[in-house]
C-alpha cells in the first residue's frame, strides 16, 4: 500500500485469535494510551529539516543543541500498533503511524555521524546505549513494515559495524545484550555473516559475565530490574534455531529474578545495584511455557498492572522504553504456560543468600524481606502486603555537605547469625562509612565547556570523557567521616516463619572530631547515584521519610547514637 507521501508500507494484518484474555489485556491497557504521546513527540512536518525527530527538546522546544538518539526507538511501538489487529487498537492500519515510523528511521540515518554512531547526552558522545536501543527497534520496525529501502539498509549496516567495533566504559550487561540483538537483526536484513558472527560473539560475552548466582552485572552489581532487559534479549535469541545453549543461563537468570517479586506483585527496588524497577515481560512470556518461575513473574507483573502496584516510567525520556515490549508480550503470551506459583503455596519459610551480590531474601506466606548489604543494609520489608522501604541514611553536615549510606559497594563488611538449631537467619549486620553526594548539575559554563571540548579534542577521547563523567555522577563516591553499623534482626524467624517482625538497629558514629551534623533522615525513595531508569513513580513514594533531626544535637555531643526501629 502507498501512502499520500508515496511511502510503500506493509498492509495491516489480523492478529491470531485470543486465548485466556483475562489479565492479559492489561498489557494493552498500559501500551495503547502511549500511542498519542508518541505521535506528539515526533516532528511530523515532512517539509522540515528535523522531520522524524522524536526529541521534543530539540525540534519543538529548541532547548537542546543536538537530537538525542535514544528517543528514536519510538518507531517500533508505532509499527506494532499499525500492523497488529488487537482489542481496542484504534491505530490498526492507520497510515500516519507507518509514515511516522519510517520518518523516525530516516531521521536516525540523517542525524547519525559518518561512522553510524550517535549521541545521547552530549555532542560527539558516540553513545553505545542509544545506538543499540535505537538500532534493535529500527531493524524490527523495518521488518514489520516490510520495507524495501537500500539507503536504510546501508545505514543499519554502518551503525551495526560501529557497534561491533566499539565498547563502553563500565560493565552494563543490558547494553551488550541489546547490542547482540541489534547486530543479529541487522545481519538478518542485510545478509551480512560478519554481523551475525559479531552478534554471537557479543552474546557469548554476556553469558560469560553471568555470576554463578544467576545475575548479570550492572556496574559490577546485581540489579533485578535491568536483569529483565537482558533476559528479554536472550529469550528472543533462544526461540530461534541454534540458540538452545541459552537455556541454562536463562534458567539461572529467571530463577534469580523470582526472589524479587514482592507480595503486592511489585518487582525489584532500591536494593538493586542501580535501584531500578524495570520489568520487561516479553522475554518472560517466551519462557513461561516451560519455566514456572517465568510464568509466576509475568503473572505477578500483570496483576501489578491491574492493581497499580507496578512502577511507572512516565517521564519523557523513559516512557517509550517498554511500550513495544508490552505489545510483544501480549502478542506472544505463552498459550500453555506453567501454572504460576501463588504465595499461599509457599507457606514454609524460605531464605536465599546471594553472597556475591550482597543480597538476602527471606519470605513466607505473609512476609517478604529483601536486604542489600552491598548498599549498606537498605531493605524492603513486606508484612501482610504492607511495604516498608528503607533506602538508607542521609545526613547533612553543618558545612552543607551531604552523605548517604546507600552507595553500592560489594566490599561492605557483613556478618550473618543463624539460629542455633537451624540455618534460619536471625540477624544480618552491615558496617560501612557513608559517602558524600555530589549533586552534580549542569550549569551554562559547564555545558559550554563540555560542548567546546567535544567539538574539538574531545571527539578523539570519547572513552576518557565518559569515564570522567561516570566518576562525577555515578561511581565516584568519596568517603565521609560517618560510620554506620546496621543490624537487622528477624524477631519471629524460625523454621516455619521468615520475618513477620523486623527490628533495625543503626549505630551511627562521627569519626572526625570537627564534623557536626545538621539534619538526618532515613529515605524511602532515594537514588543518590545517577541512574536514568531510577527515580520513577512507585508505591514507596507515598511513604514519608523518617526524620531524625531531633537526635542531631545528641549525636554532635556524644559522637555516637543508636536508633532502633521496628516494622
Amino acid at each position: 500500500m502507498a501512502t499520500d507521501l508515496g511511502i510503500v508500507i506493509a498492509e495491516s494484518r489480523d492478529f491470531p485469535a485470543l486465548k485466556n484474555d483475562g489479565l492479559r489485556r492489561h498489557y494493552l491497557s498500559a501500551a495503547l494510551p502511549a500511542i498519542p504521546r508518541i505521535l506528539a513527540s515526533v516532528d511530523r512536518n515532512a517539509f522540515g529539516p528535523s522531520y522524524g525527530c522524536c526529541d521534543r527538546q530539540y525540534w519543538h522546544y529548541r532547548t537542546a543543541a543536538f537530537p538525542s538518539e535514544m528517543y528514536q526507538e519510538a518507531a517500533l511501538p508505532l509499527a506494532l500498533a499499525y500492523t497488529q489487529r488487537l482489542p481496542g487498537n484504534t491505530w490498526y492500519g492507520e497510515a500516519r503511524l507507518a509514515e511516522a515510523a519510517i520518518a523516525i528511521l530516516r531521521f536516525s540515518a540523517k542525524s547519525a555521524h559518518a561512522d553510524g554512531s550517535c549521541d545521547d547526552y552530549y555532542p560527539q558522545e558516540r553513545a553505545l546505549g542509544a545506538a543499540v536501543f535505537s538500532l534493535q527497534a529500527a531493524t524490527e520496525t523495518y521488518r514489520l513494515l516490510e520495507l524495501d529501502d537500500r539507503d536504510l539498509l546501508k545505514f543499519f549496516a554502518r551503525r551495526a559495524a560501529w557497534i561491533a567495533e566499539h565498547d563502553e566504559s563500565g560493565r552494563l550487561t543490558n547494553h551488550h545484550a541489546l547490542s547482540a540483538l541489534a547486530l543479529w537483526r541487522t545481519s538478518q536484513l542485510t545478509q551480512r555473516p560478519d554481523l551475525a558472527r559479531a552478534a554471537i560473539s557479543r552474546l557469548e560475552r554476556v553469558v560469560a559475565w553471568q555470576s554463578p548466582e544467576g545475575w548479570f552485572p550492572e556496574y559490577e552489581g546485581a540489579d533485578p530490574g535491568y536483569q529483565t532487559v537482558t533476559i528479554d534479549c536472550l529469550a528472543k535469541f533462544f526461540r530461534e534455531p541454534g540458540f538452545e545453549w541459552l537455556e541454562e543461563p536463562l534458567r539461572r537468570a529467571v530463577s534469580f529474578c523470582r526472589w524479587f517479586l514482592h507480595p503486592d506483585d511489585s518487582y525489584a527496588g532500591c536494593y538493586g545495584s542501580r535501584g531500578t524497577r524495570h520489568f520487561y515481560p516479553h522475554g518472560m512470556e517466551i519462557l513461561a511455557g516451560d519455566h514456572q518461575h517465568a510464568a509466576t513473574l509475568v503473572h505477578g507483573y500483570l496483576r501489578s498492572l491491574a492493581q497499580e502496584t507496578a512502577a511507572h516510567f512516565d517521564d519523557d525520556r523513559m516512557y517509550v522504553h517498554r511500550i513495544a515490549n508490552l505489545f510483544e508480550a501480549y502478542a506472544e503470551q505463552a498459550p500453555h504456560r506453567q501454572a504460576p506459583r501463588e504465595r499461599h503455596e509457599e507457606s514454609n519459610r524460605r531464605q536465599k543468600i546471594f553472597h556475591e551480590a550482597g543480597l538476602f531474601v527471606l519470605r513466607d506466606s505473609t512476609s517478604h524481606t529483601v536486604v542489600s548489604t552491598a548498599r549498606g543494609g537498605v531493605f524492603q520489608h513486606f508484612r501482610d502486603k504492607r511495604a516498608t522501604v528503607d533506602a538508607g541514611l542521609i545526613v547533612e553536615f553543618d558545612d552543607g555537605r551531604v552523605a548517604v549510606s546507600q552507595t553500592h559497594d560489594l566490599s561492605t563488611a557483613t556478618d550473618i547469625v543463624t539460629a542455633a538449631d537451624s540455618e534460619a537467619i536471625r540477624t544480618i549486620t552491615a558496617m560501612r562509612m557513608l559517602n558524600f553526594v555530589r549533586f552534580e548539575r549542569a550549569t551554562p559554563l559547564k555545558q559550554a565547556a563540555l560542548h567546546t571540548v567535544m567539538g574539538t579534542i574531545g571527539r578523539w577521547g570519547r572513552t576518557a570523557i565518559r569515564q570522567f563523567l561516570q566518576r562525577r555522577v555515578i561511581s565516584g563516591g568519596v568517603s565521609a567521616p560517618v560510620r554506620m553499623t546496621r543490624g537487622l534482626e528477624f524477631l519471629d524467624a524460625d523454621v516455619a516463619h521468615a520475618a513477620s517482625r523486623l527490628r533495625v538497629t543503626d549505630t551511627l558514629e562521627l569519626t572526625d572530631p570537627k564534623i557536626r551534623v545538621r539534619r538526618l533522615a532515613f529515605a524511602s525513595d532515594l537514588q543518590a547515584a545517577y541512574t536514568a531508569a531510577a527515580e520513577t513513580y512507585q508505591q514507596s513514594l507515598r511513604q514519608p521519610w523518617q526524620d531524625y533531626t531531633s537526635r542531631a544535637a545528641e549525636w554532635n555531643t556524644a559522637r555516637r547514637i543508636v536508633i532502633v526501629r521496628e516494622f
